[in-house]
C-alpha cells in the first residue's frame, strides 16, 4: 500500500517530540496494513505470537468469465469496461467490481459477524474475513479450506476464515467456511445458468505449520457445523458442533436431492438456499435479543483431542446445565469458548430462568469432565457468558444486570475453586463492560463503555484489571501521552503481560484495491481505521503525566506551530484528552 509523506511528515514529527517519560505499554502495529481495510486482534501465546484478522481484504480476485459487462449497472460506471472484460482491471474498475459483486445480499451470517450478506446465487462469492499469524515483523496467512481455482490463478480467496485460539506451539484453531465453487445448471426455460455452492457452511480447523485439518462434529449430515475456539498445549481443542440434526431440516435436504420436489435449481444451490434461511433465523432472533433455536442442527459443547501431526484422537459431547423434565423431547445447547491447560472449558448454556420450566436463558458454564456448572445469580443476573479460564481456574465474563432502564453487561471474575464471583468496579455504574481473557497471573484484559451520554451507541476502550490488587485501569492510560492510537478492546493477554488488541487510528484511509482511497480532487482520505496491535510491557515503565506533556507541546511556540493541528488530530484520539 502506497504510505502519503503527509502520514510521514505527522509519524516523524510525533516522535521529534516524544515524552522522555517512559509509559507502562509500547504500541506495536501488526504487520497487517498491505491486507485489508481493518485489522482486528484475536488472540496471543506465550512467544508473543498473535493470531488476528483483517476485513475486507485488498486486492481480491475477479471471475471476468461470470460477470455481464453488458449490464447497464456496469458498462456506464467502469473506466475500461472492454479491458476489465478480458482481465486488464484497473484500480478504479476493480472497486467497481467489487462493489457491484458484493452488494445484492439478503442476510448476514451468524458465525461470522463481519462478513456481508449472503451473495446472490450467480455472482462470485469473495471472502470479507481473512486470518493470519503475526509476529513482529512476520505475517503468515492461514488458509482453512480454500483452494485453488486455476481460472482465477490462484486461492478462490471466497471463504471467511476466521482464527479464534492460538497455543504455546503456534498451533491455531478456528472456524473457516467451505470454499466455494460453480455448478452448471439449465433451467426448465432453456436457460445456462452458472450457480456458485459450497459443500458445507462452517467448520472448525486446527492449522499445524501451514496445513488444515478438519475438525469434525459428530452430526456431519450435509456437513454439519462446528466450530474450534481455542486449544491448551496438550491439544486438547473447544467450541462446539453438531450432535444431531432436527428431523425438519433432514426432511428439507431430502426435498433437495428429488428434482420432482425441488425448485427449478441444482440439487448443490438447494442446500445451499436452506443453510441461508438457518442463518437468516438464527440472526434476526440474535439481532432481537432472543435465544436462537436450532432450527437445523443441535449443537452442543465439544472437546476434540488431537496430536501434533493433526490427527483427530477422540471428540467428547459436553453437556448443559439443564436437566430435561422427564419425557420432555426439547433439546438443550451449549458452546465453549476457551479451555485452559487443566482440560477445565468455559462458555454458555441453555438454563432454566429461576428454576421455571421453559423459561430458558443463556448462562456461563464450567464444563469439568462430566459436569457443567453454573454460578450466575438470577436473582441479579439473567443472561451470562464465560469467555476464558485460566490454569489457576480463574473464569472471566460478563453477565447481564439492569440498570436503570437499560441491560447492562457487567465483567467477571469467578473463582472456580472457592466458588466466589466477583464484580469489579469498572468505568462506571451503567458501563456495560466485558471480560475476554485472564493470564496465569490473574490479570485480565477487556473492554468497556466509556461514554455516560444516555443516547446513541457509547464508545468503549479497553482496560486491564488485577485480580489479585483489584486495580482497574484503563489501558490508555498506560501508553506514551503522543500516541495516535486508541485501544477500544483487549483481547487476550499471555504470562509476560503482552496484550493482543485492537486500535483505532486517524490516516488515510485504503480502497479495496490496496491503494489510497482519494477524494474526487484526489486527496487522501481520513477516517478512525481499525488496526490490530500488540501492547508490549516496557521495563520500568511508569504512567506519564500528559498534562506535563501538553503544557511542553504549547511552550514549544513557533518552532512546531505548523504542527499543531496534526498533533491535535492525534491527541484528540487519546482517552485521556476526551475526558
Amino acid at each position: 500500500m502506497k504510505i502519503s509523506r503527509l502520514a510521514s511528515a505527522l509519524t516523524l514529527s510525533l516522535l521529534a517530540i516524544t515524552s522522555v517519560e517512559a509509559a507502562k505499554y509500547r504500541v506495536v502495529e501488526l504487520p497487517l496494513r498491505d491486507k485489508g481495510v481493518n485489522g482486528f486482534s484475536v488472540a496471543i501465546n506465550q512467544r508473543g505470537d498473535v493470531a488476528a484478522s483483517v476485513e475486507t481484504p485488498f486486492d481480491p480476485p475477479i471471475d471476468i468469465d461470470i460477470i455481464n459487462f453488458q449490464n447497464p449497472a456496469l458498462l456506464n460506471v467502469l473506466e475500461d469496461p472492454a479491458g476489465a472484460s478480458v482481465g486488464n482491471i484497473s484500480d478504479d474498475d476493480l472497486a467497481i467490481l467489487y462493489n457491484f459483486i458484493t452488494s445484492s445480499g439478503t442476510d448476514t451470517s451468524e458465525f461470522f459477524p463481519q462478513s456481508p450478506e449472503v451473495q446472490n446465487p450467480f455472482l462470485q462469492q469473495i471472502a470479507d474475513v481473512q486470518s493470519f499469524i503475526t509476529s513482529r515483523f512476520e505475517v503468515e496467512p492461514i488458509i482453512g479450506f480454500d483452494v485453488i481455482d486455476f481460472d482465477l490463478g490462484g486461492l478462490t480467496k471466497s471463504a471467511d476464515t476466521q482464527v479464534k485460539g492460538i497455543n504455546r506451539a503456534s498451533v491455531v484453531v478456528g472456524a473457516a467456511e467451505a470454499p466455494f465453487y460453480k455448478v452448471n445448471f439449465r433451467d426448465q426455460n432453456g436457460n445456462n445458468l452458472r450457480y456458485q455452492v459450497r459443500d458445507f457452511l462452517v467448520r472448525g480447523f486446527i492449522e499445524i505449520n501451514g496445513q488444515a485439518f478438519d475438525v469434525l462434529p459428530d452430526e456431519d449430515f450435509a456437513g454439519g457445523i462446528s466450530v474450534a475456539t481455542d486449544i491448551n498445549d496438550s491439544f486438547e481443542v473447544t467450541g462446539f458442533g453438531s450432535v444431531d440434526v432436527t428431523e425438519n431440516f433432514e426432511n428439507l435436504l431430502e426435498t433437495c436431492a428429488d428434482p420432482d420436489l425441488r425448485f427449478d435449481e441444482p440439487e448443490e444451490y438447494c442446500v445451499r438456499r436452506q443453510f441461508d434461511l438457518y442463518n437468516q433465523s438464527i440472526a434476526s432472533r440474535r439481532t432481537s435479543g432472543r435465544r436462537p433455536i436450532d432450527t437445523s442442527f443441535k449443537r452442543r459443547a465439544m472437546i476434540w483431542q488431537f496430536n501434533a501431526q493433526g490427527e483427530q484422537l477422540s471428540s467428547r459431547e459436553l453437556g448443559t446445565l439443564i436437566t430435561p423434565p422427564v419425557g420432555s423431547t426439547t433439546f438443550y445447547s451449549s458452546s465453549a469458548n476457551a479451555i485452559n491447560n487443566n482440560g477445565i472449558a468455559v462458555g454458555v448454556s441453555n438454563a432454566f430462568f429461576q428454576d421455571v420450566v421453559g423459561a430458558v436463558v443463556q448462562n456461563a458454564a464450567i464444563f469439568d469432565g462430566d459436569e457443567v456448572i453454573g454460578f450466575t445469580e438470577q436473582q441479579t443476573y439473567r443472561q451470562s457468558e464465560a469467555f476464558d479460564i485460566n490454569d489457576n481456574d480463574i473464569v472471566v465474563g460478563h453477565m447481564f444486570r439492569q440498570i436503570g432502564l437499560s441491560l447492562r453487561s457487567k465483567f467477571f471474575v469467578h473463582d472456580y475453586r472457592s466458588g466466589v464471583t466477583t464484580f469489579p468496579d469498572d468505568f462506571f455504574d451503567s458501563s456495560s463492560s466485558t471480560a475476554r481473557a485472564i493470564n496465569n497471573n490473574d490479570q485480565v484484559v477487556g473492554d468497556g463503555e466509556v461514554d455516560t451520554s444516555l443516547t446513541g451507541s457509547r464508545r468503549r476502550e479497553a482496560f486491564l484489571y488485577d485480580y489479585d490488587s483489584g486495580e482497574f485501569t484503563n489501558i490508555n492510560d498506560l501508553l506514551s501521552c503522543d500516541s495516535p492510537y486508541t485501544i477500544v478492546q483487549a483481547n487476550d493477554i499471555n504470562d509476560n503481560e503482552e496484550i493482543a488488541a485492537t486500535a483505532v487510528i486517524y490516516r488515510e484511509q485504503a480502497s479495496v484495491t490496496g491503494e489510497l482511497a482519494l477524494d474526487t480532487k484526489g486527496n487522501p482520505i481520513f477516517g478512525n481505521v481499525s488496526v490490530a496491535v500488540k501492547l508490549e510491557p516496557i521495563p520500568g515503565g511508569s504512567i506519564d503525566n500528559c498534562q506535563l506533556v501538553e503544557e511542553k507541546i504549547e511552550r514549544k511556540g513557533g518552532g512546531i506551530f505548523f504542527m499543531i493541528p496534526l498533533l491535535m488530530i492525534a491527541l484528540f484520539r487519546n482517552k485521556r484528552y476526551l475526558k
